[in-house]
């Protein structure tokens, strides 16, 4: 009987190795081609990057880049339901540059992150804009109501955007429109695939706020850093996210296979499920940490509360009521924090499809109407003891 050497071995397993590697890449390849000749493209060729005109933000960690203007189109990898035209004035915010004060004139400052930038839907049709001219009717008085969501920021970058820049735009009342995802993203100092990451702020036992990770350090891409309940740094990825990370940026962006693959997956919500726990974080890091994210984000309330008051104008968060519960409504109360309550029966009769997109959670123009004309009876409810500026 003959005896392969252990050399022989191991140089037949590299050759078989190779040979699998490059069968493996050409098979990619073609398929690539073949993909691109069927009419498909890079996922990122089609959609906007979910950072459209993002830039670094030494304070915010990002803003707009002022003076900017693109077509944000999406949702990927669904079938494009949007596809608008949007402008950012010299001052990083969406819409026109804001003009000098006119005597009578009402402000409204509008803060908050993506369903206030509203991105996904024209100018005029965003409840922002919408809200201005409601008032301006009912009041018959000059009303400028300001856009100042930004995709992405939690309820620490709208506090930190108004106590440093907003302000000086002089408004009467400032709203901010809480989303269900604030109190995480008010712990969370970089996602995974994000050009930049944010600082954050830790809630001390004496009831103080101190700034963790400011100045905004340059985060690796492929890496998770939170704030523990403890509320100290920890980073939060694993070598098995961050292979998957590098592989879709490296890859998955750049490639029109990638985006057919992607719009079949999304067909099968179970496989899509199972991927998604593959590249979820691990699940004894943290712990949950609800209390430690909502006692943050209750005392950031009262912050902005008191920055806004302290200016002379009125302040109101408006909180769906499904997120409300989670909440604890009396302390709100004491600290006079004035909320206001986004009731699931007022879209009774309209249901949840009607008022967002398909495959999108954002507001199509129906849910920026209804929005819209909430706000407004919360405004005429704020400045019923406001004399005329």
């Amino acid at each position: 009987m003959t005896v392969t050497p252990p050399r022989s071995r191991l140089v037949e397993f590299i050759a078989t190795s190779v040979l699998v590697m490059v069968s493996v890449l050409l098979t990619l390849a073609v398929g690539e081609v073949g993909i691109r000749m069927a009419g498909f493209q890079p996922v990122f060729d089609v959609y906007s990057k979910p950072s459209l005109f993002w830039i670094h933000d030494e304070l915010l960690g990002w803003s707009h880049q002022p003076n900017s203007q693109a077509t944000y189109v999406g949702p990927r990898p669904w079938p494009i339901e949007y596809e608008t035209s949007i402008s950012i004035n010299s001052i990083g915010l969406r819409g026109p540059e804001i003009p000098p004060r006119q005597p009578d004139e009402l402000r409204v400052l509008v803060l908050g992150d993506s369903v206030v930038a509203g991105f996904e839907v024209a100018r005029q049709d965003t409840f922002v804009y919408r809200l201005g001219r409601l008032l301006e009717r009912r009041l018959n008085r000059p009303v400028t109501a300001i856009n100042a969501g930004v995709r992405g920021y939690g309820t620490d970058q709208s506090y930190l955007y108004y106590r440093e820049r907003g302000h000086v735009l002089e408004p009467d009342i400032v709203i901010l429109i809480h989303s269900y995802n604030d109190p995480r993203n008010n712990i969370t100092l970089h996602r995974m695939r994000r050009p930049f990451g944010k600082a954050a702020f830790a809630l001390r036992e004496d009831g103080t706020l101190e700034m963790v990770g400011h100045p905004v350090p340059v985060y690796p891409a492929c890496s998770a850093w939170v704030l523990a309940p403890n509320f100290q740094r920890v980073r939060r990825d694993d070598a098995k996210m961050r292979l998957a990370c590098r592989l879709q940026m490296k890859f998955a962006d750049h490639s029109a296979l990638f985006t057919f693959l992607a719009l079949r997956i999304r067909q099968n919500p179970e496989l899509l499920k199972r991927l998604y726990r593959l590249g979820a974080p691990p699940t004894d890091l943290l712990g949950d940490g609800r209390e430690s994210r909502f006692r943050l984000t209750v005392e950031l309330f009262h912050r902005l509360q008191q920055a806004v008051t302290g200016h002379g104008s009125r302040f109101a968060v408006l909180i769906s009521d499904w997120d409300l519960e989670e909440f604890d409504i009396e302390e709100m109360r004491a600290r006079g924090i004035q909320t206001s309550q986004l009731s699931s029966a007022a879209l009774e009769g309209v249901g949840p499809l009607s008022i967002q997109f398909k495959h999108d959670s954002h507001y199509n123009e129906a849910g920026h109407e209804l929005m819209a004309e909430l706000l407004e009876r919360i405004v005429l409810d704020m400045i019923a003891n406001v004399p005329p500026a």
